[in-house]
């Protein structure tokens, strides 16, 4: 599958960096998180550690919601929203999948 190493979010490029352990996702190393955005450094972090593509995504596009609610100024942004940004993340995410804009890379079985 691909994971692309930058995104262009309203005409800002944030790098991508994947992860194998959730401790290492914190550039501040205050906690372990599946995944986070840098306003400053327009930096996401996620953890990959062997996780399914649609996990992954889902978890790239919570950052990425991120990133347009806070340039946007928008409600979503504030802690008390985070479950429905969540939410609407991981019906991107689907949505992307199951219309096949994006891909699974086939797992072999051990």
């Amino acid at each position: 599958m691909m994971r692309p190493s930058s995104l262009n979010i309203l005409g800002k490029t944030y790098s991508i960096t994947y992860v194998e352990k959730p401790s290492d996702v914190d550039i501040y190393k205050r906690t372990s998180l599946w995944g986070q955005v840098d306003y400053w450094t327009r930096s996401i972090r996620i953890f990959d550690g062997g996780r399914a593509d649609e996990d992954l995504w889902h978890t790239l596009m919570h950052e990425v919601l991120h990133a347009i609610a806070e340039d946007l100024k928008l409600r979503l942004a504030r802690s008390e929203n985070h479950d429905e940004m969540d939410l609407l993340a991981l019906a991107l995410a689907d949505f992307l999948f199951r219309n096949w804009l994006l891909r699974s890379t086939p797992r072999s079985v051990a």
